[in-house]
Formats: structure tokens, sequence, C-alpha cells
């Protein structure tokens, strides 16, 4: 049954409300926007900015990597079916800026927005251009949350803790397989199956069958010729790699924080 667009847009944020980090949930809001898309897609965007705005902010990160899979989804069935792709570029600054506070509390996402923006920049889903300004942005609010000692930490709960553990791992999981999901080009062509013809005619100077099959077998013994440039595969793990920094000690205090002030106990 298809839905009208005020119908549409109250289903879509009741889906937006109630995301979590699984695939599974990320897919079932993805499906929807796509097909309603051509109907009322800025008017589904438009529920994505108001909730993005007031919700917390473990959902605001899963909300960002909802358009990660949004704006995949768009570069592979382009307008109009999924017009996003342009929503999403446009409104990147202010996406940026609710996911990640200019507070202390704005460090929790910080790093996971900073690899998502990257992945979009190595995998061309968005302008390299408009990602870069939204990385200087997202360096700024973050510079600004370490320089903000005077706000005053919140308490969160136990479970809120261990839901934000297991969220942060489903997510980090989900990035490393888009890293690995490529299109990788054939290395070598294919040969002639034995039993076509040969597109030569046999000459005196033609090889005998056995000089033939040497050099078949010498040329199968070869390595295959490296595309140019290196693999996308080792391309795109150099770019992620690169853009990959460790656990720095501000986050891990940040951890240890959180998980005192819910009662769990912290390694020394």
């Amino acid at each position: 049954m298809s839905l009208d667009p005020f119908e549409a847009r109250l289903q879509f944020l009741k889906l937006v409300r109630t995301l979590n980090a699984s695939q599974q949930s990320i897919q079932k809001v993805v499906t929807f926007a796509v097909k309603y898309g051509a109907k009322c897609g800025e008017d589904l965007w438009e529920c994505v900015g108001d909730e993005i705005g007031k919700c917390s902010l473990n959902a605001r990160i899963n909300i960002l990597y909802l358009l990660d899979s949004l704006a995949e989804t768009s570069a592979a069935l382009g307008a109009p079916d999924a017009p996003y792709l342009p929503l999403i570029e446009r409104a990147l600054p202010d996406l940026v800026s609710a996911v990640v506070p200019s507070t202390r509390d704005g460090l929790l996402n910080a790093r996971s927005a900073r690899l998502i923006l990257e992945s979009w920049r190595a995998r061309r889903v968005l302008d390299p251009s408009a990602v870069d300004a939204a990385l200087k942005i997202l360096a700024e609010r973050t510079a600004a949350a370490h320089a903000d000692e005077r706000h005053e930490d919140k308490k969160m709960a136990r479970t809120d803790v261990l839901r934000r553990i297991e969220e942060d791992r489903e997510r980090q999981k989900r990035l490393r397989e888009r890293m690995w999901i490529l299109p990788i080009p054939p290395l070598r062509a294919a040969l002639p199956s034995p039993a076509s013809p040969s597109p030569f005619a046999l000459t005196p100077a033609s090889p005998r069958p056995l000089e033939r099959v040497a050099k078949r077998k010498r040329a199968d013994d070869m390595p295959p010729p490296r595309a140019p440039g290196g693999l996308p595969l080792d391309v795109e793990f150099e770019q992620m790699w690169e853009g990959t920094s460790d656990l720095d000690e501000d986050e891990l205090e940040r951890m240890h924080e959180y998980a005192r002030a819910a009662g769990l106990e912290v390694p020394q």
C-alpha cells in the first residue's frame, strides 16, 4: 500500500527515531527512503534534519551511518528514485555540527564522524571539496571540545554505556567491511578456449604443439600484471589506513570516565 506524503513522513520519522547501529535497522530506513524518494524525498530529508538536531549523541552518529548507506544507494540508483546525494552534500556542514557538538561530549562522536567523512572522500561518494570542508569544520569543533574544560560531564547510566560500546563495535565492523567491498577488475585477459579455432593460419614457422604448451606454461607461471597505480583494493586500504589514527589518551580517558560513572571496573 502506497502512503501519501504526510503518512510517509510520519512513518519515516518513526523509523529514524527507532534507528540503531545494526545493518538491518539501517537497511530498513534506506529501503523506505528509496521507495518514497521520487514522491517525497525532500520531505523525508527534512525529517532527518529535524531529528538529528534534537536526539541523543548516540542516535546522531547512528543517523550519520544511515546517511552513509543512503548515499551509497543513491549513487547506485540516481535520481529521481534516490535524490539524496545533493541534499546530503548541501547539508554536510550542518550535519557535522549536529553530530559533533563543540562541547566535550562531542568527542564521543568525533572519531566515528571523521572515519565516515574520510570514507566518503576515498570512495568519491560526495564531492571531495565538500568533504574536505566538512573535515575542516570537524577538526575545529574537536579542538574546541578539547579546550572546553569548564563543561561539566554528564553522567551516563550503565545501560547507556554498554549500549554505546556495543553499537560502536557494530559501526566499526561495518566500516571495515565497507573498506573491502570494492570492484576488482580482471587482471588477465581470458585465454581462448583450446577448442576455438585460431584466427591465424598455421605456417611452417608455427611452433610445434609441445613448444606451444611450454610457452603457455611459462606464461601461466608469470605473475599477473598490476593495474596502473596499483590495485583498487590496495589504494583504498592505503587511504583508509593513513586516515585512521590510534586511540589517543584523551579518548581513552574519556571512555574511562564514563565507565567509572556507570560503575564499571576500569583496568589500570
